[in-house]
Parts: C-alpha cells; structure tokens; sequence
C-alpha cells in the first residue's frame, strides 16, 4: 500500500480523532502534528510544532489535516493548497460564507486539487442505509424531512471557544446543527426557501444561540424543519423521511460519548389497506448499529482520492459552499425566494 505523508494541524479532539483514523488504515506515514498547546502533543513520537506555518514549512508532506479553530481554517487551506498539498478539513467550512468562498476561489484557480470537508454524519451506518433505501425508490419519493440534534450543553458551555463567535462565527448551529442541516440537503437536494429562528433561550450570557429552528424548502417543492438545539437537556439524534410510499426513521447516533442512545433506522411501507398490520401501524423494519466506522470511512475516500485519483465524493467544496449559503440565511432569520 503506497503511503500518504501527512501532517496534522491542530491535536485537540478532532486531530486525536484524525490520527487514530490514519493509523487503523494503515495508507498514512504522520511525519509531523502541530498544536498552539504544546503539552497536546505529549506522548507521540512524530516532529512537534506549534506553528502552523513553520509546521508545514519544514516537512516533506502530501496531505494536510486541518482539525483548529474555525477562525484560522481558511488561511491553513488555503496556504496548503497553494503549496501543492491535498487538503482534509474539518467542518465547518470557516466561520462563514465568505470564508468558504475564499477557499472555493483557491481551489477553483488551481484547478481542482484534492479538498475535502470532514462530514462524518454521511458515513454513519444508519445514515447511509436511508441513502440507499431512498435511492432505490421502494418507498417512492422523499417528499419532506422533520430532524432534531441537541445536546445539553456543559457547566462551561457559555466560556467555551465554539461561543466565542469571533472564533467560531456561530453557537450551536454551526457547531452541531451544520450536520443535521447536511443530511438533509444529502437527501433532498438544495434549498430555495427558508423561514428560521435562532434564538438565545437558556444561555442569554453568551453572544451565540442555544437553539435555532429552520423550515426550509426545495424548489421541487420538498419541505424540512429542523431544530439545532443546547438545550436539549437530554442527548437526541432524530430524523424522520417521509415518502410517498413510505416512511424512515432515524433514531439515535453512535458517537465517542455513547450519550445519543443506541443508533438504528426504521422503515416503513404505506399500508392503508392494511395488509401488514393496522391502520397506521404497518410492518417495521429495523436495523441495529452496535459500532461507528464513519471515522474510518471518511479517512479512506481520501485516501483513494490522493492516492488513486478517485473523486472526492462526499463533503466536497460545493457541498461546503452550499451549506453555508444555507446556513448564512438561516442566520439572517429571513425568509427568500
């Protein structure tokens, strides 16, 4: 198996995340890790930096991993494309719109490097059996999506770097909703129309929200609500498909925490003649997840992008900029045509 050289930009849990990733599959050589926090570094063995620059100045690479601050995401890929390096980012995509389209510019002017955003979320087991349920069309068409992602926030929750929105660029919708918002831009396509609420409703001593809602519809007439919250006090991972024959529940999401539940989907065919059961209660179909390979999924697509020139498949530059065109009016709490 030819090797990647690789450096790692950023060592808190992302970069830890990335790392493990790399070394279960087995295509990467890390040469080098660089974190601000030196004593993140503590115990590996590779070149240890704590500037980013000099970090990929000094080392003999052919992908950068970018697991920082959202603030300085754009400048470090930005930089590392321009040196000829494939490029592995974390979401989200900058802070804001124009800092993914900064990046779009680079990309588009070298003439399409190897650029991928880490969206874990499509990997997941649960996730990509919905994908292919509605690709197959055995449930007709998807026609909307109601999703719910929240978390209960923590006793510094409002002190934390990702509420700092010059850090950041947003709460808990950029953090944490950006994914929920994904899957259903996955399954639906691109959203015309948008009508939101982002709200401070508990944490009113931070200058980010704890909850956002979203209705959002496609030009082809497909409808989603979402609701992005810090204050669901208790963990929830939900997101229903409705379709003209059926129905698909995702329920539950394996994460590092195990505070989401146990991850399944559920589906159903429409059986108003009651063939399988009563009146809205038709046969279930359910399947069980008991690990999380989505780490290991993602790590491998780019691997086969650098390495065999696959195509990057998932989390490309223009999902990456059509999730924050989205995002950006989601903000603006306005509803456009």
């Amino acid at each position: 198996m030819e090797k990647i050289k690789a450096v790692i930009i950023g060592m808190g849990r992302m970069g830890r995340t990335r790392y493990d990733a790399m070394q279960r599959h087995g295509g990467y050589e890390v040469v080098a890790l660089c974190d601000k926090e030196i004593s993140n570094l503590d115990g590996y063995m590779e070149r240890k930096f704590s500037d980013w620059k000099d970090c990929i100045d000094s080392s003999e690479m052919d992908a950068v991993f970018v697991c920082t601050y959202n603030v300085v995401i754009p400048e470090i890929v930005c930089y590392s494309l321009e040196k000829g390096y494939a490029v592995f980012s974390e979401k989200p995509p900058g802070r804001n719109l124009q800092d993914t389209l900064r990046m779009k510019n680079v990309y588009d002017g070298l003439g399409a490097p190897v650029l991928k955003y880490g969206f874990n979320h499509r990997y997941h087991n649960s996730v990509m059996e919905a994908k292919a349920l509605l690709d197959s069309r055995i449930l007709g068409d998807i026609v909307c999506a109601r999703g719910v992602y929240g978390k209960a926030g923590s006793p510094g929750f409002a002190r934390e770097w990702r509420n700092d929105a010059q850090i950041s660029g947003g709460g808990i919708m950029l953090d944490q909703g950006i994914h929920m918002l994904d899957l259903m831009y996955y399954f639906m396509g691109e959203f015309t129309e948008i009508q939101s609420s982002v709200d401070q409703l508990v944490w009113k001593d931070m200058p980010t929200e704890d909850s956002a809602f979203s209705i959002l519809r496609t030009a082809d007439g497909k409808v989603a609500s979402l609701h992005s919250s810090a204050i669901q006090w208790r963990h929830k991972f939900s997101l229903d498909l409705i379709c003209t024959k059926g129905f698909i529940s995702l329920d539950g999401l394996l994460t590092s925490t195990c505070s989401y539940g146990e991850e399944k989907i559920s589906y159903y065919r429409k059986d108003l003649e009651q063939k399988t059961g009563g009146l809205g209660r038709p046969m279930e179909h359910t399947m069980c997840f008991d690990s999380d390979q989505s780490w290991d999924y993602e790590i491998k697509e780019f691997y086969e992008a650098v390495a065999e020139g696959a195509p990057i498949r998932e989390g490309t530059i223009r999902d990456a900029v059509n999730l924050m065109k989205i995002l950006e009016r989601i903000y603006k709490g306005e509803k456009t045509c």
